[in-house]
């Protein structure tokens, strides 16, 4: 058996998960700070494109949060300094500054709930980001309560 502090935090997976109820976005005014506090101007442009903008919101917090929870102790983080993008099919990505890690993320909304599952992956599994990628994304829909 290996011992967990003998491997080195470049070898070692994460995983977190978040959920969120959209009517907290609903509830904020457009302009509150908060907005500008916790999203980039990226983030801030594609969740307004949105008529209901409230479950890009959430989602993307949640995504957030479920990145800061992968990440536990590799990395000190805050919501702000995590950004999650998407790529022109929609899938969404992470952007973490001054990290080298592989952090990937899986969205998904209801009516009133966003749920997110991120996963930290060690350098040694980099080539397996699409696998990883996948099986998120085929089980992140079972967390949304219904």
């Amino acid at each position: 058996m290996t011992d967990e502090s003998s491997i080195s935090t470049e070898e070692q997976f994460g995983i977190g998960t978040d959920i969120v109820e959209i009517q907290r976005f609903r509830n904020l005014d457009r302009d509150a700070p908060f907005y500008s506090r916790v999203f980039s101007r990226d983030e801030l442009c594609y969740c307004r494109k949105y008529v209901d903008s409230a479950p890009h919101f959430a989602t993307t917090f949640a995504g957030k949060e479920a990145v800061v929870k992968a990440m536990n102790s590799q990395k000190q983080l805050t919501v702000a300094g995590i950004e999650i993008l998407r790529n022109l099919d929609g899938s969404p990505y992470v952007i973490l500054e001054g990290t080298e890690h592989e952090v990937i993320v899986s969205l998904a909304h209801s009516d009133m709930y966003a749920v997110a599952v991120a996963m930290v992956l060690p350098n040694s599994q980099i080539d397996n980001v699409d696998k990883f990628r996948k099986l998120l994304n085929e089980n992140v829909q079972e967390l949304i309560p219904r």
